[in-house]
């Protein structure tokens, strides 16, 4: 792999260290991950042993379903394992009747290929739980794939019917060991990791407090970068395994809002730092700020330290500040003050209009409207038949893989893919190494069973452990597994036979091929483009966000409903964040100049930015409605906001569809906006300092992206 490349794997928190560096980043250990690997060892070991005593047929594949089965806490491999079995015996019954109306006839058994790879895929897009999509497609397709290597229906049949005793028995061993040996609690991983960015914060703001931004910018960025979809997801599997905490769900949905916003006021204040003059000391009062905003952070990590539900404190009364203070400081400081009396005044909010919360559906929101589902679903079935149809034709099935691999690595974006593609590649040669090696070398020389299952367990401890490290290269560690099992697992005695290591390297590196060229011609989806989309979508929340609050219908918006949109802003901005690091892989796969790159680094912090300068506003209009006002707000002031807001939609657009019909409109829009300003500068609401930094982001953004039109009308 070049270097290049390899590098580009990293995420935006390794940039600047070395590779080795970056990669001892993932493999070194943190809580939790030796017992998974010890569990997940034993257990593998385990099925092969009983796998070896019975004789049971697919024994290369039953300790690769064991490491896909297992997730980092029970309740998540619970309910993988029930949406498994479940996909995976109507894939099986559907694959039967199908082969009932085909038979052995190639003219119709190949179209049905074709389309149960399409029905998959597309499914895969199109539902809620997109897994169970894709076991669907891809069991049906693999078991139609192989029929024609089956002496008769009724062996066929019955095929296809130890397929499923072997996944239900894998599944089945996953399951009870991940509830008996070492289970892994979400509250506790929830408490652990919440108490974890605690320390990174306060950690943070002493290195800011002691005059050093770059360190603290360095231990934000990655926080800044994740957002709040992970802690959120703990949160939904602590409350299924919890049922205590129920009553805790909207308090602790506050206290992830709380510490994301925090952490992203202080990433921006280190920035800020860090573009200010060095001659530029940081000041006394900011140095106060920074000081009790440590203890207060502290403060928060004992209290999650001791529970999942903090007992309550009593908020510190805000720092009393003089002079030009950055407004991230005071805002950070604010928003930890809610959080102290959130804890001691769980009631102190009154909502008028409860929360709107979606309806969960089984389908995603553009299911049946969004082109893309469907053109990702043909290209993959394309990829897909051209590697049936080669190693078919070719009469060469050892390199069926290259049938497997499109249909396994496809993704949403040609970088993510061609990346999933190249873990593949480096699992598949350290499996195909290790198996190599023990089949040649070590079997020889120690033919006993304590051997065998020695090795057994070495290898996919091996694998196990790379697999529960970072989602980056994670992939690599089921790879190891899988490619290890197939070269060294044939049959129920000594391996003799190395060309299934060999004529599986080929068919993975031939799929790889096949589907990077039919995602780059047909169709590409780029992740640049994903990431300006979810960037887009970001604008048009903080739009309709500024447009609810600065309504005079404002004081009808409950806090829920605001923080709902709030989180709505940072899970999109954490969703560019991910398609921005693989725009820069695609950036270093193709060869092309970083300029798109950085491009789309500018926007992101402009967006970011935008958001941040929304927070002192909207603290003011809440401020505003709990004190009782005489008369509607002033009408200059709410036309202004509404002004606003069109020209973050107005940018949206522009960021979404570089070089389109609107660059004059949000142009036109943005002077207006610059001239009501200014027209409007002796009304309350205008002439808030909030809102002249809300219009200052706003206008830099504009700036931004019209010097990118002026570049290139296409990034």
């Amino acid at each position: 792999m070049p270097e290049k490349i390899a590098k580009g794997i990293w995420s935006a928190e390794t940039q600047g260290t070395p590779l080795l560096g970056a990669l001892w980043e993932t493999l070194k250990p943190f809580p939790g991950r030796a017992q998974l690997t010890l569990r997940l060892a034993v257990v593998c070991t385990a099925v092969v042993l009983v796998a070896d005593i019975f004789r049971l047929p697919f024994q290369d594949l039953m300790p690769f379903f064991v490491l896909f089965i297992t997730k980092e806490d029970k309740v998540t491999t619970v309910l993988s394992a029930l949406l498994i079995l479940f996909a995976v015996t109507v894939a099986i019954g559907a694959a039967i009747v199908i082969y009932k109306c085909t038979g052995n006839r190639a003219e119709f058994r190949i179209p049905a290929i074709a389309a149960e790879i399409f029905v998959g895929m597309y499914l895969f897009r199109v539902l809620s739980i997109g897994p169970v999509g894709w076991i669907l497609g891809f069991v049906c397709a693999a078991t139609q794939s192989l029929v024609y290597l089956l002496p008769s229906p009724e062996e066929t049949v019955h095929q296809f019917l130890w397929f499923w005793v072997i996944i239900a028995f894998s599944v089945g061993i996953a399951w009870l060991a991940n509830l008996l040996l070492f289970p892994v609690s979400p509250t506790r991983l929830f408490q652990r990791e919440l108490v974890a960015e605690w320390h990174a914060v306060s950690a943070a703001t002493a290195q800011l407090s002691t005059g050093s931004p770059s360190a603290g910018a360095q231990l934000l960025r990655p926080l800044a970068k994740r957002g709040p979809i992970r802690f959120l997801k703990l949160l939904k599997l602590s409350l299924m395994e919890s049922p205590y905490l129920g009553g805790q769900k909207v308090p602790l949905t506050r206290v992830i809002l709380g510490l994301d916003k925090i952490t992203k006021l202080l990433f921006s204040y280190a920035c800020l730092r860090l573009r200010s003059s060095a001659s530029v000391a940081i000041s006394s009062t900011e140095t106060l700020i920074l000081s009790g905003l440590q203890k207060d952070v502290q403060r928060f990590e004992r209290e999650f330290e001791g529970g999942l539900v903090p007992s309550g404190t009593t908020p510190r009364p805000p720092t009393k500040t003089a002079g030009d203070i950055a407004s991230q400081l005071l805002e950070a400081e604010n928003t930890l003050e809610d959080l102290a009396a959130e804890g001691t005044e769980p009631e102190n909010r009154s909502e008028k209009t409860p929360a709107a919360r979606p309806k969960p559906s089984l389908f995603v929101a553009d299911a049946f409207s969004n082109p893309r589902h469907v053109q990702f679903a043909l290209k993959v079935t394309l990829a897909g038949m051209l590697g049936y149809l080669f190693y078919t034709a070719s009469d060469y099935y050892g390199i069926h893989t290259v049938f497997y691999t499109p249909l396994i690595i496809a993704l949403a974006s040609t970088g993510a893919t061609v990346h999933k593609g190249l873990l593949r590649i480096v699992g598949c040669i350290i499996g195909g190494a290790l198996g190599l090696i023990c089949s040649i070398w070590v079997i020889p020389r120690f033919e006993t069973l304590g051997t065998f299952l020695l090795i057994v367990f070495c290898v996919h401890g091996l694998a196990a452990w790379i697999a529960f490290g970072s989602e980056r290269i994670s992939y690599v560690g089921l790879q190891i597994a899988l490619a290890f099992d197939l070269g060294f697992l044939q049959g129920y005695g000594p391996p003799t036979n190395i060309d299934p290591l060999r004529d599986r390297f080929i068919g993975i590196v031939l799929g790889i091929g096949i589907i990077t060229i039919v995602f780059s011609l047909v169709w590409p989806e780029s992740a640049d483009s994903s990431a300006r989309e979810r960037l887009g979508a970001c604008l048009r929340t903080i739009a309709r966000l500024l447009h609810l609050s600065g309504s005079n219908k404002g004081s009808q918006i409950s806090a829920s409903q605001r923080e709902q949109v709030e989180l709505q802003i940072t899970s999109r901005l954490s969703e560019a964040n991910s398609f921005e690091e693989q725009a820069a892989f695609e950036a270093l796969l193709y060869g092309s100049e970083g300029t798109g790159v950085s491009r789309l680094a500018n926007a992101s912090a402009g967006v970011e930015e935008i958001y941040l300068a929304c927070l002192p506003w909207l603290r003011e209009q809440a401020s505003l409605m709990l004190t009782p006002q005489d008369g509607e707000p002033p009408k200059t002031g709410r036309e202004l906001i509404k002004l606003l807001g069109d020209v973050i939609e107005e940018s949206a657009d522009l960021l979404e569809e570089p070089g389109n019909q609107t660059v004059g409109r949000a142009d036109a829009l943005t002077d207006r906006l610059l001239e009501q300003n200014k027209n409007a500068g002796d009304t309350e609401s205008s002439g808030s300092g909030s809102l002249q930094e809300l219009i200052g982001a706003v206008v830099q953004m504009q700036m931004l992206l019209r010097s990118h039109e002026n570049v290139e009308t296409r990034w």
